[in-house]
């Protein structure tokens, strides 16, 4: 099979050689083209459908559209409103205005029952004069006076005062009883001193008695010794009669008398040495007393200095006492005034005035009773603009910057019929909210251009808690990519997804 390429060489060749000029041979082959091209109609058809595709294309590459975050919330007021409270617990009888009211400063909003608060203030009254009078009582007891002017403070006083009088009389006889015991102990403590000088005296006669004794026993020993050799050597020259008989009986004579006194120089030495034991024991009896009775002394000394510093004290306990209870009652004193005032300021605001002129939004109250710090109403006041508070969701918080614009739809009125507001974004919170239907959720708030619309001839001004929708516009793109950027995103994912 012959290729086309070797065909149209090949044909050309005995085109070439069919035409002699090269002129004949150009018009044999425009004729041909000629009589190949397609019909007019055709050729404009095709000419338009590429116009307009191409055409098509540059316009959807050129022209941006806006992407937006959609975020739901409420309208509220620029700076924290706080909400008017009641002052105490109390009766209200009337509510003097409705939602979305404008009031003046000082104009009536709710009346509430004056005698509810009358009790209460009677009964700090009595309790701040009563503990007025319990510091002029106590302050003329400081001073040592003796009447206030008040007949149950004089009273009060006297009672005190005949007290403090006991207490002084019994701690001053105490002391004086302690006193006479300290001086019974110094006495018997002199009384045992002065004994024990004299057993010390007496111990050391004794001792020289016991020395004396032990002398004459040693000198009749002696005369012992000396008449017994001259009785033994008579004895022996008497048989003999060597020697009269006479000389050897008084020899034994002799031996009997310095017999018998050795034996009484003995009982002597004996009695001496008694005596001594006895001044010695003496001696130390009579130290052990004195030692007990120092230390009796000491604690007789302890014991009246205690009651005389106790005596002292009772003067200074009485003076503490009196500026201790002075200062219970001055706090006391201005914790009731402080009560008093607040039941005066309650009294005074049963009848609850707007503190500045603004808008009524967010009634609460209603007649019947009401708990301290329960919430009535609150006021937005004049000149306080209104913003957009709305929950960006997690997906979008990351596009959205303050300064974006964006598009603020009131669910009141529809805006296929109203519009829209234009609105800027001014703060975005760092923080994630839980939100029990969109789950973590940013608060972000829009400020809007303006606070009102026209609803049909009547500008209709916006309250907080109205609810809106807010269109962030968080980038521009062409029309192109909003077209194609979802295939490309489902072709990317379906050759990445396992």
């Amino acid at each position: 099979m012959t290729s086309p390429l070797f065909a149209n060489a090949a044909q050309a060749r005995q085109t070439k050689q069919r035409f002699a000029k090269p002129e004949d041979q150009l018009s044999y082959e425009l004729g041909k083209a000629v009589q190949e091209l397609p019909p007019l109609y055709t050729r404009f058809l095709a000419g338009t459908i590429s116009l307009a595709l191409f055409g098509t294309i540059a316009w959807a590459h050129f022209s941006e559209i806006d992407e937006v975050a959609i975020a739901q919330g409420e309208l509220i007021a620029s700076t924290q409103v706080r909400p008017l409270t009641s002052l105490g617990n109390g009766m209200i009888l009337a509510v003097k205005v409705k939602e979305g009211d404008r009031v003046t400063k000082n104009q009536v909003l709710v009346e509430r029952d004056p005698d509810f608060q009358k009790t209460d203030v009677n009964r700090l009254t009595e309790s701040s004069k009563l503990i007025k009078d319990d510091l002029e009582r106590l302050d003329v007891e400081r001073i040592g006076g003796q009447s206030t002017g008040e007949k149950l403070q004089d009273e009060l006083l006297t009672a005190r005062l005949r007290d403090y009088q006991a207490r002084q009389a019994s701690a001053e006889a105490e002391a004086n009883r302690q006193r006479a015991l300290l001086d019974q102990a110094k006495v018997r403590l002199t009384r045992l001193r002065e004994n024990l000088e004299t057993a010390k005296t007496a111990l050391v006669n004794s001792k020289a008695n016991l020395a004396n004794a032990q002398n004459i026993r040693a000198t009749v020993k002696e005369a012992l010794i000396i008449a017994k050799n001259r009785e033994t050597k008579l004895r022996t020259l008497i048989t003999p009669g060597a020697v009269p008989r006479v000389d050897y009986l008084e020899a034994q004579e002799r031996l009997n008398r310095a017999t018998t006194d050795v034996t009484r120089a003995e009982d002597e030495v004996t009695n001496a040495s008694n005596r001594v034991a006895e001044a010695q024991d003496r001696v130390v009896s009579l130290e052990k007393d004195i030692a007990a009775q120092v230390q009796e002394v000491r604690q007789a000394e302890e014991a009246f200095q205690g009651a005389r510093n106790q005596a002292q004290r009772v003067t200074s306990e009485r003076q503490s006492e009196i500026l201790t209870q002075m200062n219970k009652r001055k706090e006391e004193l201005t914790t009731v005034s402080g009560q008093l005032a607040q039941a005066k300021k309650q009294q005074d605001g049963e009848t609850i005035k707007a503190p500045v002129a603004g808008t009524i939004y967010r009634i609460k109250a209603t007649k019947g009773p009401v708990q301290s710090g329960e919430e009535l109403l609150s006021i937005l006041p004049d000149g306080e603009e209104l913003e957009l508070e709305v929950k960006v969701l997690n997906r979008d918080i990351g596009f959205i910057r303050p300064g974006m614009k964006a598009k603020v739809k009131m669910a009141t009125f529809p805006f296929q019929e109203f519009g829209t507001i234009d609105g800027t974004v001014v703060q975005v919170s760092p923080n994630a909210v839980v939100d029990k239907d969109l789950g973590l959720v940013f608060p972000t708030r829009i400020q809007m251009n303006k606070h009102s619309l026209n609803v049909r001839g009547k500008e209709v001004v916006f309250t907080p808690g109205m609810v809106a929708t807010g269109e962030i516009v968080t980038r521009k793109k062409s029309i192109l990519t909003f077209l194609i950027e979802p295939v490309t995103r489902r072709f990317s994912e379906a050759f990445s997804v396992r």
